[in-house]
């Protein structure tokens, strides 16, 4: 590899991420691959903290790692290839790219990585602020907070084309996740109040067997498996049609709006206003 990913010197190994792809979670990988894995996103993710002008004691202890997983997490299950991951594995096999070049330059890369995407959307949940690009008169493009108040933080130069920043106004992106959500139970013919409660249990990976979810569906175990599936096979249709789907804050927005739905006393139980 050549220098452009010098500064990355972690590499889990092909199988390791080949089992990441599969499973889509760090944690659900085996110990020995999960360590490994853990590392390599740990050391990106806060590598690409600092170029921002953040430190490590600014996350209050948020894990990296978590985030990083919740990135794709909201496409489908482990049975159902989420797509932003299909369009990584597809790209992968197309172009035959070796799996060390993929992962530390296309997910990793310390210029034009998908990690400065996921950090800088760390940071927004992180700090509540907003990202905004803006140009200089050479036509350069970077990244400004727009409400961080007198925060020293650097901004942040974009080499390439960002799926995540364009994204500025929130409240048309509040009333389109709404929107989506609503489609998607339509499709999968589970009332609203369910399908919200279904997506919020999958991206916080709660399981469907707690008391509580299953009392709030009214409906066992099977059932409650069966309508996850169905909703998130039709969020994933729904998303298709959607410009901004694929992008984390969407993600973020989409599981607000979930959560919205919870009736008070779930809420409560699953810790949602925590």
């Amino acid at each position: 590899m050549g220098d452009e990913f010098a500064w990355n010197d972690r590499y889990a190994g092909d199988d390791a991420w080949n089992e990441w792809f599969d499973i889509c979670s760090v944690a659900g990988c085996r110990p020995e691959f999960a360590v490994r894995l853990a590392e390599q996103v740990s050391s990106a993710m806060y590598s690409q903290l600092s170029r921002a002008g953040l430190s490590r004691e600014d996350t209050h202890g948020d894990d990296p790692v978590a985030f990083f997983d919740s990135y794709f997490k909201l496409r489908g299950s482990r049975d159902a290839k989420k797509p932003l991951k299909s369009y990584f594995l597809h790209r992968i096999k197309d172009e035959g790219i070796d799996m060390v070049d993929f992962v530390c330059g296309t997910l990793f890369g310390s210029g034009s990585g998908r990690v400065r995407d996921i950090v800088l959307d760390w940071i927004a949940v992180l700090k509540g602020w907003k990202p905004r690009t803006v140009s200089d008169g050479e036509g350069r493009r970077r990244v400004v907070w727009e409400n961080a108040g007198d925060e020293n933080l650097a901004s942040v130069e974009l080499a390439g084309e960002s799926d995540s920043l364009e994204l500025i106004d929130e409240e048309p992106l509040r009333a389109e996740a709404s929107r989506v959500l609503a489609e998607a139970s339509r499709r999968a013919r589970v009332g609203v109040e369910a399908a919200s409660l279904l997506l919020y249990a999958t991206s916080h990976d709660i399981s469907l067997t707690e008391p509580c979810i299953l009392s709030a569906l009214g409906a066992g175990k099977s059932k409650a498996y069966a309508w996850r599936d169905k909703v998130m096979k039709a969020l994933e249709r729904t998303l298709k049609s959607v410009e901004s789907g694929e992008t984390a804050l969407f993600a973020r927005l989409l599981v607000a709006s979930a959560a919205a739905h919870l009736p008070r006393n779930l809420r409560v139980e699953l810790g949602v206003d925590e």
